[in-house]
């Protein structure tokens, strides 16, 4: 049944790394999705393959006030979009006992925002929205090992400013660069079915040179505990998690509203099943968290689905 898992399975420590529609802690949110990783998020398959990813994420949520294209916004109103297709290559390749995977990821994001922004004459509202294509991720190197019920990983992400950016205007590219290391981790037991996982994404950002923004470092820690069942242990269910700490304070002449850090703590269940379609194992998962504490960031639901392939 590992095996079948390990296969069927997504690259689960790469897919959760794609691209996000672009709003960061700038405009309220981190450039890595929170909620994104889930069950067997430490598993990077040890056999050579093809996984190919579709992952819609939705969040919905507010926040009493933001920045944004160098305002002050307040009482914001938002709801994101993204279908994000990434393709990961796991290789023959093996480096210090791991295995290696390199790949990457594009999207087309869609949002919509109701906010009223400051001006020297008073308040004035603000209804937009917008849909392109976002910002990417390069992924040149993941490195994944496993013993036993144990497996872990650690890999390399490059945030790449491939959106559009404008002024005045919501924008789907952030006009950044970040770096994403990331460490995952999985507990599972094949005989209990009980699968305990975690990802840990440290997201650092060059500044904005349009607004002169500067937003600080952030932590993002997603974590899983589940269940298989069924035949074969192709269900999966049970609780997700996510926790955001802005360690950084944010800086420039663009950060309007001070150090600005953001933090945030979401919770909810979590469904996943393996199947083969003819000869080719997929895996479909399902996810939805509500926000239950948040500061400095937008606070709502995120819900992510994915579909994953392996050839």
């Amino acid at each position: 049944m590992f095996r079948k898992i390990l296969y069927a399975m997504p690259a689960a420590l790469t897919f959760f790394l794609a691209a996000y529609p672009a709003h960061a802690v700038e405009e309220g949110l981190s450039i890595y999705p929170k909620g994104f990783a889930g069950f067997m998020s430490g598993v990077l398959p040890p056999q050579e393959g093809f996984y190919l990813n579709d992952v819609y994420y939705y969040f919905s949520g507010s926040a009493g006030r933001e920045v944004r294209n160098g305002n002050i916004e307040l009482g914001v109103n938002a709801r994101f979009q993204a279908d994000f297709l990434q393709a990961t290559f796991v290789t023959d390749w093996h480096f210090l006992g791991a295995t290696f995977a390199y790949g990457g990821a594009v999207d087309y994001a869609w949002a919509n925002i109701d906010a009223e922004f400051e001006t020297r004459v008073g308040s004035l509202g603000l209804s937009t929205s917008n849909s392109a294509i976002g910002d990417s991720i390069l992924q040149p190197a993941v490195l994944g090992w496993h013993d036993g019920n144990l497996n872990w990983n650690l890999a390399a992400n490059v945030y790449i400013p491939t959106g559009a950016y404008r002024q005045r205007q919501l924008n789907l590219g952030r006009n950044i660069w970040g770096f994403m290391p990331q460490f995952g981790f999985t507990y599972f037991d094949p005989q209990t079915g009980w699968d305990i996982s975690s990802a840990i994404v440290y997201v650092t950002m060059s500044d904005n040179t349009t607004t002169n923004y500067q937003s600080g470092d952030i932590v993002h820690v997603d974590w899983a505990i589940g269940k298989h069942f069924g035949q074969g242990g192709a269900w999966e269910f049970g609780v997700n998690g996510n926790i955001v700490e802005q360690l950084g304070a944010d800086s420039g002449a663009g950060a309007r509203l001070g150090p600005f850090k953001a933090e945030s703590l979401g919770i909810g269940p979590g469904l996943s099943y393996m199947t083969k379609l003819g000869s080719t194992p997929a895996s479909f998962n399902a996810r939805w968290e509500r926000d239950f504490d948040a500061h400095n960031t937008f606070k709502g639901d995120v819900v992510v689905a994915s579909a994953t392939f392996v050839f």
